[in-house]
């Protein structure tokens, strides 16, 4: 798979070869997902209602993956073992594969229906092996077999499960968000919560999660400020236990691990993951409730002890590690050179063996430090699509969701052509010869120039980053300065997103501090020599907004300094969608409202109810719901709230086309629009 990351690959799309029909959300305005969230309505829905005269054609999947997350090494009723794994897509798939040292592909694959992704698989202690997925959904299979029993949603209103975690007698624990909650499951009770409510007030990541044998209790990783809980299951009585100096900043307890059996008492490694750069293992003693080491940040939910020794062993991004931790002081030991493990176990007393997010199979012999793998086939699989742009090149690119890669579609040949390397765009546009990407995590930026091959070595090229910051989904491009400005959202548990100005004949990525505080900038629109703004009251997820209303801003892109900021929409929180009108007025959507703004007099024109938002909505992050176009024809289209629909330019009344559609548009030389639903990319001709 690693190979993979410097080669495009292409592939042609024909109807005939997709029976994936739309990937449907027809939603209640009151009952919108959070848009950090995958959408778990299933594939095979209607196109829902069409009013509007036009064709509407399903051009199908556009980026596929190979991507692989949850996963453990289990032993089945005749103790062979195996090493389970789940692939995202859309549905999720649970691959089983045998550990034999030649088995390569797998032979369990059964789809998770109504699920995208999994972060966690677990084996409980009678031998029966859950799942619990990006959808907030439990899965439970017989090893071996060919079959899965969907459980459901583990706790109402909880929409993510992030770990799981074996107990005792075949229970299981598991952690949540967006309620931060902890939930058992055992096959004769069922569901319920134990953390009473969430597990550190006002947080909504219940991230990790380590159960301890011989007390009986759980610790649990916080977010989107740190914290880590000590949870009595039996009475839901908890503690923070995390360093006071640790506790609160931005950021996750990421990763737990679980170390029994040492001479010197059990130890769980914690690791600490921030936007504020806190970033760091420790080493807690469970029996003297201390902190006894520090290292940096590993992947401690894999770590796993030698079976005839106090060594453990452990990796990061780059390495595998051992440290003795019968000697004081402990001492790490690189051991060799490879991706992080995404689950451990022992063959024998000497060898370790432990799978990689590229599907390897890492074998290493600690006596003799002899190293060998083995390649898993990890069947492709659509994944959704994040959102779509018109390229120079004449393309439609996607984007895809959560994994990241790139697509393109080809209107005048039909065909689709996959580009890998870079993770979850937000955004892609275009200048002149040139596609940025704007990507998660971290706010990154990339420019590729479409007049030369892809190649994620160089081309696209690393433009950097901006500290503190973490979505970019706003950007306009000025000619006149010959530049491009991005609005961002920045990281987890932070409010105040930036303003970013990348220079094209200096090559030069800035920042701008925050223009309006403790606002994000969600979107922007070049006209007339100004720069429009819009902005979000959300920030990073895990933080309750501080600002009330929404707001437009000016900037003069000559002197990068603001001209002005107004409310146009009283109470909305998000404007996500700017334009410019068919009368050279600002166009744009607010929670549902449109607006119009006098660029010349500076004042709002009027504004137009489109859409019913209802104040549960109204409570929930909005960063992207929105896109308006004004086609050559004159017509205007848009996307809002799961529906594409026509303004008419001077009614301003709406029509809808479809009633199942995204939140992004974009439109061909042919004046065709596109949008997206789940993995499909749509075309609609006017």
């Amino acid at each position: 798979m690693h190979s993979m990351l410097k080669m495009m690959f292409s592939y042609t799309i024909f109807s005939a070869l997709f029976t994936l029909s739309l990937y449907g959300c027809g939603k209640e305005i009151g009952k919108i997902a959070l848009e950090s969230e995958p959408n778990t309505n299933e594939i095979n829905q209607p196109i829902g209602n069409l009013t509007s005269s036009g064709d509407l054609v399903n051009l199908g999947p556009q980026v596929f993956e190979r991507s692989i997350s949850g996963s453990q090494f289990i032993k089945d009723g005749n103790n062979d073992l195996w090493i389970y794994t789940v692939s995202t897509g859309t549905p999720a798939r649970l691959l089983g594969y045998k550990v034999d040292g030649v088995t390569t592909v797998p032979q369990v694959s059964v789809p998770l229906t109504g699920a995208t992704g999994s972060w966690t698989v677990i084996q409980a202690t009678d031998g029966w092996l859950y799942v619990g997925t990006t959808n907030g959904i439990i899965f439970k299979h017989q090893p071996g077999t060919g079959v899965v029993e969907n459980l459901g949603i583990a706790l109402s209103g909880e929409s993510y499960v992030w770990e799981l975690v074996a107990g005792k007698n075949g229970e299981i624990f598991g952690t949540t968000y967006p309620g931060a909650k902890v939930f058992r499951y055992h096959p004769n009770s069922g569901f319920q919560e134990v953390s009473g409510g969430a597990v550190k007030a006002g947080e909504n990541y219940a991230r990790s999660i380590v159960y301890h044998k011989s007390s009986d209790k759980l610790y649990v990783g916080v977010g989107s400020h740190t914290g880590l809980i000590k949870l009595d299951p039996r009475t839901s009585a908890k503690n923070e236990i995390l360093p006071l100096a640790d506790q609160g900043l931005a950021g996750f307890v990421y990763y737990l691990g679980m170390v029994e059996g040492i001479a010197s008492g059990d130890k769980i490694l914690v690791t600490i993951t921030g936007t504020t750069g806190n970033n760091k293992t420790l080493f807690y003693d469970i029996n003297t409730g201390s902190y006894v080491h520090q290292i940096g940040v590993v992947v401690a939910k894999t770590v796993i002890k030698s079976p005839t020794s106090n060594i453990i062993y452990f990796t990061n991004s780059s390495s595998l590690y051992s440290c003795d931790l019968g000697n004081s002081p402990f001492k790490l030991v690189a051991l060799n050179k490879s991706k992080s493990a995404l689950a451990t176990t022992w063959l024998d007393n000497n060898r370790l063996c432990y799978l990689t997010g590229e599907g390897k199979l890492i074998y290493y012999n600690v006596n003799t430090k002899n190293i060998s793998e083995t390649t898993l086939e990890i069947p492709p699989e659509p994944i959704s699509i994040n959102t779509v742009a018109y390229g120079p090149d004449g393309r439609i690119w996607t984007s895809g969701y959560p994994i990241g890669s790139n697509a393109a579609y080809n209107p005048s040949t039909g065909q689709t052509d996959m580009f890998q390397g870079l993770s979850q765009s937000e955004s892609i546009s275009s200048f002149g010869n040139d596609i940025y990407f704007g990507v998660y995590s971290g706010a990154k930026f990339y420019k590729y120039n479409t007049t030369q091959p892809w190649d994620i070595s160089n081309n696209p090229k690393y433009l950097g980053n901006i500290a503190g910051q973490d979505r970019p989904f706003a950007y306009a491009g000025v000619p006149t300065q010959n530049r491009m400005y991005f609005g961002t959202v920045p990281g987890y548990g932070i409010l105040g997103g930036a303003l970013v100005k990348y220079d094209i004949s200096s090559d030069n990525l800035s920042s701008t501090s925050p223009l309006i505080a403790n606002h994000s900038i969600v979107s922007l629109l070049y006209s007339g020599g100004e720069l429009y703004g819009g902005t979000s009251v959300w920030g990073g997820l895990g933080i309750q907004p501080i600002a009330t209303e929404a707001k437009l801003f000016i900037v003069n892109p000559v002197t990068d300094s603001k001209d002005l900021e107004v409310v146009p929409v009283a109470g909305a929180k998000a404007i996500t969608a700017l334009m410019n009108g068919p009368d050279g007025h600002v166009w744009g959507i607010a929670d549902g409202t449109l607006f119009i703004f006098d660029k010349t007099n500076r004042i709002l024109v009027s504004t137009h109810e489109l859409f019913s938002v209802s104040a549960e909505v109204k409570s929930k992050h909005v960063w992207k719901n929105a896109a308006l176009l004004l086609h050559p024809s004159g017509r205007i289209f848009g996307v809002a709230y799961g529906e594409l629909f026509e303004l008419n330019p001077i009614t301003k009344a709406k029509t809808v086309i479809s009633n199942q559609a995204s939140n992004a548009l974009t439109m061909d030389a042919n004046g065709d629009l596109y949008f997206h639903r789940g993995v499909n990319l749509w075309k609609y001709t006017p």
